[in-house]
């Protein structure tokens, strides 16, 4: 506590000044964003485009190994288990991860997501010359459980080695880095690359290139001053941590104060049943998991996992199906590059406002579109206008928010847990969309994309009714906002 005094003395009559954009921070931000979070995108979007070719080895190597014969529908299961069992993985690895947080700490999270990883590019690289479908399944079940400790840990890193008006940028940077592994994993998978029929077990594997260059100075990036302060109850590394990301000890008192507000009086970590029973997490609770799953009940997962299918239902060829979906996903990217910008300077309300309830309209008519676009084929560009448009919406805030509101509703003791918490929740409906997708589609034809829309209106009522600003506020006053359950004031 004495070194805390001594930091916060001469700054008593400091002027106020904005946080540096240390070398520290931005490279601990880069290069976990390029090592986990892209890798985790691309292998989200990598089976997209050569889905065919790995349809078609499941169904011989099957019949080579076991003699067994599938019927159409039955590799129609296995093709939806290979595309959702990252998903599972993603369900594991949220349920782990608050716990993995908390004892290895933020960064030590960050490198056991990519350990996993780099299992799974092993296992994909070989699986094709040992001829298992089973080690593929495994693989993905593997790679999921790294994207699910990355979607909880990272956010929850990026948000706690940022300052306070740095938050909203470095918390979209998880968000960003799917979107650009996505594209790349589009990209990477064109039948003219790495996605034929010879060569589609290398793209699966390949984002252990970006892997390997941004794990490579793992030990140089910083470690969350907030986990060393509160968690570990390591005041000197955490105030050394501290000083090194900002460039110096000058406008450090309010941080330092906030942190001692956070710990004093509270156990360093919560338990999940200690956070479910405190009446005071049911609203901020009840957000962060709409907004996990909501993103995913809104229509994006169908988009990413079956846009060259939906193309290609709706009549177009299979070369103009790949093409638009690359540029889909590079429509979706550059959008999302504009997410640090957005949240660093706009309110969160009004851009997830703007982002449900334009995703709910175009969504809508996206269906509609679709669906008599047999009657009238000059629809057709009215569907590809209606995706892209949907993809900027989804953008706005429904693509990045979620992935970090969690740190802006909860104090440090429950962050973790809540964090974990409501990325299983977005990793369940993304499996649900994923497995039961295909099933629907077939059922209920265009008009299963109305559900979307729905849920994408039901979010709309969320926020406008029970979402606080957090943006430029201390967790400790947004905490306070939504203590009392559906009857908080938050406005």
């Amino acid at each position: 506590m004495e070194s805390v005094r001594q930091l916060m003395e001469p700054e008593q009559h400091e002027t106020k000044q904005r946080p540096k954009w240390t070398r520290l921070l931005v490279w601990s931000t880069l290069g976990s964003t390029i090592g986990a979070a892209v890798p985790g995108g691309y292998c989200m979007g990598i089976i997209n485009n050569p889905a065919v070719h790995m349809r078609a080895w499941c169904e011989a190597t099957l019949l080579q190994n076991y003699g067994m014969q599938l019927t159409p529908a039955g590799l129609d299961t296995l093709w939806a288990s290979i595309v959702s069992i990252y998903l599972i993985g993603g369900v594991l690895g949220s349920a782990c991860a608050g716990w993995a947080a908390n004892r290895f700490g933020r960064r030590g999270c960050f490198l056991l997501s990519g350990s996993l990883l780099l299992l799974a590019a092993l296992g994909f690289f070989s699986c094709r010359l040992l001829q298992s479908v089973e080690l593929l399944l495994l693989c993905r079940l593997v790679v999921g459980l790294g994207a699910g400790l990355i979607t909880t840990g990272l956010p929850m890193y990026h948000s706690e080695i940022a300052a306070l008006t740095q938050r909203g940028t470095l918390g979209a940077s998880c968000a960003v880095g799917f979107s650009v592994g996505i594209v790349l994993a589009q990209i990477c998978s064109m039948e003219a690359l790495l996605g034929g029929e010879q060569h589609w077990h290398l793209a699966l594997g390949f984002y252990v290139v970006f892997m390997a260059i941004c794990y490579a100075p793992y030990r140089c990036y910083a470690e969350s001053p907030k986990w060393l302060y509160i968690v570990k109850q390591q005041r000197q590394q955490a105030l050394h941590m501290l000083v090194r990301l900002r460039g110096g000890n000058i406008g450090l008192q309010s941080e330092i104060q906030a942190m001692e507000q956070e710990a004093a009086g509270k156990c360093s970590s919560r338990s999940l049943s200690e956070v479910l029973k405190d009446s005071k997490m049911l609203l901020p609770l009840v957000l962060l998991c709409a907004y996990q799953g909501g993103q995913q009940l809104t229509g994006c997962s169908s988009i990413f996992y079956y846009s060259v299918s939906i193309f290609r239902s709706s009549g177009l060829s299979p070369r103009t199906a790949e093409l638009l979906s690359l540029c889909a996903g590079n429509v979706n990217l550059a959008t999302s590059l504009l997410n640090p910008w957005l949240m660093a300077r706009f309110n969160r309300r009004t851009l997830m406002l703007l982002s449900s309830f334009f995703c709910a309209l175009l969504m809508f008519a996206f269906g509609l579109l679709v669906e008599y676009s047999a009657m009238l084929p000059w629809l057709i560009y009215g569907t590809i206008a209606s995706i892209f448009l949907y993809l900027i919406a989804f953008q706005l805030a429904l693509g990045a928010m979620p992935s970090f509101i969690g740190t802006e509703l909860f104090e440090v003791p429950s962050r973790s847990v809540a964090n974990s918490l409501g990325n299983q929740t977005g990793w369940s409906c993304n499996f649900l969309v994923g497995f039961l997708f295909p099933t629907m589609h077939s059922l209920m034809g265009s008009w299963v994309f109305l559900l979307f829309s729905l849920f994408s209106s039901l979010l709309f009522l969320l926020t406008k009714f029970y979402l606080p600003e957090t943006r430029g506020r201390e967790v400790s006053e947004v905490a306070e906002l939504v203590s009392h359950g559906f009857r908080s004031k938050v406005l």
